[in-house]
Formats: C-alpha cells, sequence, structure tokens
C-alpha cells in the first residue's frame, strides 16, 4: 500500500506555502477552473523520474519570476516511511531540480536507478490525454514511456543517455562528418541503450495486454501495440544481434541523417495504437467520450500490474476523470476505485458527481492555492 501522509509546497505555482495532511486514501477536491486542482496533482507527480504531468520547464514551475520552489511528501509504503522532496534552490545550478530520499540527495541519473527499489510510482491521467491517441506521435510516445519508468524506473535513465548519444551524434554529422570512429562510439551507445528502450517497451505492453487479455468489463478491454522496427526485432533475434543491426543502420544512413538534421531512425520515433477489445475499433478514430474509457481503463489496468510486479501500488491522480464518461462507467469507475490500496486523487469543478463516495472519501475545496475541507 502507498499512503499519502504529509504534502507541503512552497512557491509551486500557485500555492505560496501548503500543508496538507489527509486522512484518507480516496481524496476528492474540488473547486473553479484556476483554482490549482491540476497544479497539486503535478507537485505529487513531480515525486516520480521525469517531469511530471505537466512536463513544464523547471523555470517556469515556482511563483512570479522565481526559479525556487519544492515539493516534500511523506509517505507509507510497504509498511516503510519515505521522506521525498524535490525542487529548484538557489545555490543549486540553474534550473536543475534537487532530490532527497530520507535526507539523502540523488543525482537526475540516480533518481531511476539507484534510488529505484524505494521510489514511489504516479500515474495519473489529465484532460489534456483525453485525444491522446488521435493526437501527436511525441505525445503517445511520452505516454508510453511513463507506464514503463513505473514498472522499470531505470526506463529513465536509458532515456536519458539515449536522447544524449543521439544529441551527440546529430552534432557529429553536422561538424565532424569526417571523424568516423567518434560516431562510431557514439552510434555504438545509441544502439546499446536503444535495445534496453524497446525491450522495457515491449515487456511492459505485454504485461498490460496478459492483464486485459479476460477482463473485458467496462474499462479493461484494450490492447496496447507497439510500433517500433527496433522492438519488432526484439521478438525475432537477441538483444545483441539486433543491437548490431541497429548499429548498421545507422552508420548507412549517415549521410542521409546528415542532410535532414537528425536521426531518421530509432526508439525515438516509435509510436503505440489502442484498441477497443470489444469493437475492434483503434483509439484513434473513436469519439472523444470512448478514448476517453479506453484511456482510463488502459491506466486502471497499468495500475494493477504495477502492483502486481513491485508489491507495490502507484499513486493515482485522475483530473477530471469524469469528463466526458457516460453515467454507466462513471458509476463503475468510483466503483472500482473504491478498493484501490493507495491514495487516489480526483478533481472536479462540482462535488455532486461524487456523492456515492460521501462517507468513504476526504472531500477538499480548492481556493486560490488554498485547501479547505468540503461540507461533505
Amino acid at each position: 500500500m502507498s499512503c499519502l501522509l504529509k504534502l507541503r509546497l512552497s512557491q509551486f505555482r500557485n500555492y505560496s506555502n501548503l500543508l496538507w495532511e489527509p486522512h484518507a486514501e480516496l481524496l476528492v477536491l474540488t473547486g473553479d477552473n484556476g483554482s490549482g486542482k491540476t497544479n497539486l496533482l503535478e507537485a505529487l507527480s513531480l515525486l516520480a523520474p521525469g517531469r511530471g504531468l505537466r512536463a513544464a520547464p523547471l523555470g517556469q514551475i515556482g511563483q512570479c519570476d522565481s526559479t525556487e520552489w519544492a515539493v516534500f511528501a511523506r509517505l507509507k509504503s510497504a509498511g516503510d516511511y519515505l521522506e521525498i522532496g524535490t525542487g529548484v534552490q538557489r545555490e543549486a545550478e540553474a534550473h536543475r531540480r534537487v532530490l532527497l530520499c530520507n535526507g539523502k540527495r540523488f543525482r537526475n541519473s540516480q533518481w531511476g536507478h539507484d534510488f529505484s527499489h524505494k521510489m514511489v510510482s504516479v500515474v495519473w491521467v489529465t484532460p489534456q490525454m483525453d485525444r491522446l491517441f488521435s493526437g501527436g506521435l511525441s505525445e503517445r510516445r511520452r505516454f508510453l514511456d511513463r507506464l514503463v519508468i513505473a514498472i522499470f524506473p531505470q526506463h529513465a535513465s536509458e532515456l536519458a543517455a539515449y536522447e544524449k548519444a543521439m544529441t551527440q551524434r546529430n552534432k557529429l554529422l553536422q561538424t565532424r562528418f569526417s571523424e568516423r570512429a567518434w560516431i562510431s562510439g557514439v552510434e555504438h551507445a545509441m544502439a546499446r541503450h536503444a535495445v534496453a528502450i524497446a525491450a522495457a517497451r515491449n515487456e511492459t505492453v505485454e504485461r498490460l495486454n496478459q492483464h486485459t487479455q479476460h477482463a473485458r468489463d467496462s474499462f479493461s478491454a484494450t490492447r496496447l501495440d507497439v510500433h517500433c522496427p527496433i522492438g519488432a526485432s526484439l521478438y525475432r533475434d537477441p538483444a545483441l544481434v539486433v543491437e548490431d543491426w541497429f548499429r548498421d543502420q545507422l552508420s548507412t544512413l549517415r549521410a542521409q541523417d546528415c542532410q535532414k538534421g537528425g536521426t531518421s531512425l530509432g526508439v525515438h520515433r516509435a509510436d503505440c495504437v489502442l484498441t477497443n477489445l470489444h469493437t475492434g475499433q483503434s483509439a484513434a478514430i473513436a469519439s472523444t467520450g470512448q478514448q476517453k474509457a479506453l484511456l482510463v481503463g488502459l491506466v486502471l489496468t497499468h495500475a494493477h500490474v504495477v502492483t502486481e510486479y513491485r508489491g507495490i501500488p502507484p499513486l493515482l491522480l485522475l483530473d477530471e476523470p469524469l469528463v466526458h464518461l457516460d453515467e454507466v462507467r462513471r458509476v463503475a469507475l468510483l466503483k472500482s476505485l473504491q478498493t484501490f490500496k493507495s491514495t487516489v486523487l480526483l478533481t472536479g469543478t462540482d462535488k455532486d458527481p461524487f456523492s456515492s463516495l460521501k462517507g468513504k472519501a476526504q472531500f477538499m475545496t480548492v481556493h486560490h492555492g488554498n485547501l479547505f475541507p468540503s461540507d461533505r
């Protein structure tokens, strides 16, 4: 069980100084648009590897022109108490996060590696994700990688290393094209990290699909597929063979990539497709309501997979989860969340749609960066 015991925010978005000690696992935050509901969820999302649910630049999170901000949380996870903090401080390098766990400081690279045995997973759904599977490819890929990181925290480090090597390769192709040995070394690193990334994505998707294979309820009837030549090759050949193949491909594509100014093949171009198992319809051509139902189903399935794999359920952040859902699915969602063994935060502008949770959830009102108990 992962339970949020305390949350403190300092200079974070519209929260100057907030201290909140929830007394329930199921939490409902209501308030007007712009009151700070999503900001609070974003703060919790930053306790996990990555850039949080908004993926905002670090320098834009603090209040006004200040680059300083801090998030601190005390949690109970699998019987242990964790104190996790993150933020940007004046003495740190510009816009670089400080990461703390039980008083010990970690580097960004350690957040998903050395720290993985203690890391609390965080999973979320936001209104901006409602048309995720009919929108831009890069957003879907980031979503997929967030699912992977919650199960395999080291995936964040692999992504960062791959991105660094690819950036180096692109620069070398433009400035030192004749330095073949140097470029080959960078491509070797790219291939190694690319195979690790593709393998983790494959494993995550397989686990998700296995979980939903026999679960055909309102939210679990989904299938996720990844379109990536490197990932597809791993189903046919050993990892070392795929590494060699990808490295050869990068070498062959140097002239073309130099002309285009970027790397044309790799895990950074992968895509994923979500399908309704009831109808066989792709989420890309489904209505907004259908897409929302499929997305919620996938995230709930993922939360269960994280629990099975890591033994600890993730924190679940659901921003405006009832919007676009029909009444049947609203009832089903709120019912299923009552049995979830972790802290769940739900937001909405009105309390009435959450009335079935009366007596089972803690209701709070958000107003101008402050939290107040609701009248329930």
